[in-house]
């Protein structure tokens, strides 16, 4: 490897850690405390199922009716 390919290398190799630590540097001041809250009743609604299947899991080893 000449002087050119390590040169090259180095200047990648610090461009990369320049931008990775700007993207937590943004997530770290904008992004960290956003929180979503999920109303499940909501979320049915809008996946159009009115009855809310997570309240009632398939019971283990229960045939499927179809």
């Amino acid at each position: 490897m000449n002087q050119r390919d390590r040169r090259l290398r180095k200047e990648i190799l610090v461009i990369v850690v320049i931008k990775l630590i700007l993207i937590v540097g943004l997530w770290w001041c904008f992004i960290r405390e956003a929180r979503v809250t999920v109303d499940s009743a909501a979320a049915a609604r809008h996946l159009g199922n009115h009855e809310l299947t997570a309240s009632n899991p398939p019971q283990q080893g229960a045939r499927n009716a179809q």
